[in-house]
């Protein structure tokens, strides 16, 4: 409700060219003097000009709602009210045909006088509520009086009976219609505001969820630099020794690798089975740097094939399990992926062989903080990752989640 003018009165086209023309401007100044996060991320510094009409746009649909609503409540008010002081007349016994009428015509001045404090109030969205209070007292005043004038004419002059007019009666009439006009004033208020509220519920809630998409992923996208890192390093040591044939199977591999990675949409969840196939291709890329070195086994039951997990949440744990384990021994190591359900948990275990004193790990810990604040972003509390070397001497990395099937 914050940019009332806009709403009411349209796009100002030469002052917005020229705001979009400052946002440019000062996002390129920004991007480069800190070059490195905002071209990573397209932080701007301004509001783009896009997202700037789309919000007028909404701000203009929201008010244009509130007015019909403030109508339809007046439409309602009013007719009790008519059929009321209609109620009264037929009691009393002083109705006519022309009573009637000039009811009826002042039912409609009720209602276009409504609908300018509708349009008062509108204009007024961005102040205080004792601003807007004592706002509509005055116009509730004011209307009441031009009501009290205008049925005035209405009944007298129509019914050729020019009565003069007294004070005390005129000054209790004016009183009975500015309570009349305060208590519809107050029920649109209550309304106005009960609709805000909703509305900024509604925006808060899409707010949160683009903060939750965006948080997703930068987490995801994390990922790539990682394992480019890690399979890069392992190519410039194949280059390095000169092992031509192993290199270039590894560079076919990579390239295959990131054609099926690449495409993944972030917030689209794949099944175990598809999740698995992609690790077994970067598999098949340690093993032209290890060679006989590297075992694998994967064990999933048929019924935890089509279960959905996040795109690429085994990959940190795989390779942590190659780098820890192929890389810290000398000899043949066994990695095993494997995958439970109970109940409604679906946990996925990586294992490998693990040295019996670890050496210091000389890596940054994305990959492994990566997955657990993913897990904690996307599921709550019911998503974790655990990892410990266990008494059988084995490495188990394991990650818990909701199990669900089905679209994501």
């Amino acid at each position: 409700m914050r940019h009332w003018r806009e709403m009411q009165h349209g796009f100002d086209e030469p002052r917005f060219e020229a705001y979009e023309n400052r946002c440019n401007s000062a996002n390129g100044d920004a991007r480069r003097t800190n070059g490195t996060r905002l071209e990573r991320f397209k932080l701007p510094i301004c509001r783009p000009m896009e997202q700037r009409v789309g919000f007028i746009a909404e701000s203009r649909n929201f008010a244009s709602r509130s007015m019909r609503g403030g109508m339809r409540l007046s439409i309602i008010y009013w007719l009790v009210m008519w059929a009321v002081l209609n109620a009264i007349a037929q009691i009393d016994m002083w109705e006519t045909w022309y009573t009637f009428g000039a009811r009826s015509f002042m039912f409609v001045f009720q209602i276009a006088m409504s609908w300018v404090i509708i349009r008062v109030v509108g204009r007024m969205a961005s102040r205080s509520f004792s601003t807007k209070a004592m706002l509509v007292v005055a116009v509730a005043i004011v209307v009441a009086c031009l009501h009290e004038v205008v049925a005035y004419f209405a009944f007298q002059v129509g019914m050729k009976s020019m009565s003069p007019v007294r004070l005390g009666p005129t000054l209790r009439e004016i009183l009975f219609w500015v309570g009349c006009y305060l208590g519809w004033s107050a029920l649109f208020l209550a309304q106005q505001y009960s609709s805000e509220a909703v509305e900024r519920e509604r925006q808060l809630s899409e707010l949160r969820a683009q903060a939750h998409d965006a948080q997703m992923r930068a987490l995801r996208y994390q990922i790539n630099p990682h394992f480019l890192f890690n399979t890069l390093n392992a190519l410039a040591t194949l280059i390095e020794e000169r092992d031509v044939g192993p290199a270039e199977r590894m560079v076919l591999s990579l390239s295959a690798f990131l054609r099926s990675t690449l495409a993944l949409d972030p917030m689209q969840d794949i099944t175990l089975a598809d999740e698995l196939d992609i690790q077994k291709r970067y598999l098949d890329i340690e093993r032209e740097r290890f060679s006989d070195r590297l075992s694998v086994a994967v064990e999933i039951p048929d019924f935890l094939a089509g279960a959905k997990v996040p795109s690429l949440i085994l990959q940190p744990l795989v390779e942590n399990a190659v780098k820890h384990g192929v890389g810290a021994l000398d000899h043949a190591v066994h990695i095993r992926i494997r995958a439970e359900a109970d109940r409604n948990i679906l946990q996925v275990h990586v294992e490998n062989d693990a040295p019996e004193h670890p050496r210091p790990s000389t890596g940054t810990g994305v990959g492994l903080r990566n997955v657990a604040e993913r897990l904690t972003t996307r599921f709550g509390d019911a998503g974790r990752l655990s990892s410990a070397l266990g008494a059988d001497g084995l490495f188990r990395s394991t990650i818990t989640l909701p199990l669900r099937y089905g679209p994501a």
